[in-house]
């Protein structure tokens, strides 16, 4: 048997709850090696870029969504009050 197999056996005879708590350790466990995995990927070098990566790290954590370029600029549209363009195609 490989340490897949016990692991999923030994959580099967486990409660409800703490099957969760199982679940929510290793959710954290990954977050958190991502974080370590993303951290090697880039390093910040400016202390604004420091405080962004920081930011953003904070709001991975508290799994927040991320937005989309396309979602990014729809709210930037709604908060300068900007219409909706529309295609000269539709009209």
């Amino acid at each position: 048997m490989n340490r897949e197999q016990i692991l999923l056996n030994k959580w099967r005879t486990l409660p409800l709850k703490k099957q969760q708590e199982v679940l929510d350790l290793v959710e954290q466990l990954y977050r958190q090696n991502q974080d370590i995995n993303q951290a090697n990927i880039y390093q910040p070098q400016t202390d604004m870029g420091k405080k962004l990566w920081e930011i953003r790290c904070q709001a991975l954590t508290e799994q927040s969504k991320l937005l989309t370029w396309d979602e990014i600029e729809e709210e930037i549209s709604e908060s300068r009050g900007e219409k909706q363009r529309i295609s000269p195609k539709l009209i």
